[in-house]
């Protein structure tokens, strides 16, 4: 994989400085045009001639408020990459968190001359062909926020953050505001997503039996707010009093979760989730939830970017830790939600 990595990067910067001996930016290329193919060896990679170098960002989605703040930080940055020169274009393609509409449009976006690849995953597994696709046309690749199955062995880089922390965190923090325990239930993201899995383990790593803790449930809430809601009334309405927390993959659901369970008169329910989006946030300031986990997502795209991604362009990787996993996560309650809330 080594010498892979290092094929692809050799040469694209050697389509860079051919870009630069022409004298700088090229025009955008017909959508429709195809990339040069050659035959991939461990010591050879596909790429396109003089310097054409296209971009595909490969988002997860356009509408959920995470992944909207990370999507328009792309797109500046992109744009900035194209300004400098060092890619003739790029486009965004919504996978609508659907991992097969992801696996088709990466094929899509290859047979319109796309040679570079910035990758969220909808799944670990179901997103996946994507990054072993890359891999076996030497299409650089670089995966951001989340994780494939061959992430760490077959693309070419990575940043992001520890997602069993996120959990570990989540559960730390309603082990301190509820002391007596008693009964929690789970509103998952995707099932199958690398975020899924890795939170549900460090929640079940620190809300265990021996704290006191039972476990109502983890429900397939797929990130939505209003899923989340239909399972916690189901919860509220099955366990009564004897529910005292409910954790969750993300902030949509949180949020929206500790505003019917207020509404309901039982904000003595702890609710926490992982984002840090500026609605929870606000909802921390005002007191109306106690707290989140803040995921730094420009941080994410910045360093898959403007550090691999630039890297890789440039031919200037001494140093340059191409997997980064350790982004951190902040909690975020009263005390310093100033910090983040804009």
């Amino acid at each position: 994989m080594k010498k892979k990595v290092l094929a692809m990067i050799m040469t694209v910067a050697m389509a860079v400085g051919m870009l630069a001996g022409c004298g700088g930016k090229t025009e955008e290329p017909a959508a429709d045009a195809a990339a040069t193919e050659s035959t991939t060896t461990d010591t050879e990679a596909t790429t396109a001639t003089s310097g054409d170098i296209k971009i595909a960002y490969m988002a997860k989605n356009v509408v959920d408020a995470f992944h909207v703040g990370m999507n328009g930080y792309v797109g500046e940055q992109l744009d900035k990459l194209k300004e400098e020169g060092l890619i003739t274009g790029w486009q965004l393609f919504d996978a609508t968190t659907d991992p097969a509409i992801q696996v088709s449009e990466l094929e899509d976006a290859i047979n319109n001359g796309f040679n570079f690849f910035l990758l969220q995953p909808c799944e670990a597994a179901g997103s996946d062909p994507v990054v072993l696709r890359c891999a076996e046309e030497g299409f650089p690749c670089v995966v951001i926020n989340s994780t494939t199955e061959s992430t760490m062995e077959k693309a070419t880089g990575y940043a992001g953050s520890d997602d069993e922390l996120a959990g570990e965190m989540m559960g730390d923090y309603i082990n301190e505001k509820v002391p007596g325990a008693g009964t929690y239930v789970h509103m998952m993201g995707v099932v199958g997503s690398s975020a899924q899995i890795q939170r549900g383990a460090g929640i079940e790593k620190t809300m265990t039996a021996d704290k006191g803790w039972t476990n109502g449930g983890d429900y397939a809430a797929e990130w939505l707010a209003e899923k989340a809601v239909g399972f916690a009334t189901d919860a509220i309405t099955q366990y009564g009093d004897k529910l005292t927390a409910i954790v969750c993959d993300n902030d949509d659901m949180s949020s929206a979760v500790q505003a019917y369970c207020n509404s309901v008169n039982r904000s003595d329910i702890v609710c926490i989730g992982v984002d840090g989006n500026e609605g929870p946030l606000t909802m921390v300031k005002e007191g109306t939830l106690g707290a989140t986990v803040y995921q730094d997502g420009i941080g994410q795209c910045d360093y898959a970017i403007n550090t691999i991604t630039r890297a890789l362009l440039t031919g200037n990787t001494d140093g340059v830790e191409m997997f980064k996993t350790d982004i951190p996560f902040v909690l975020v309650t009263s005390e310093n939600v100033d910090q983040y809330l804009k």
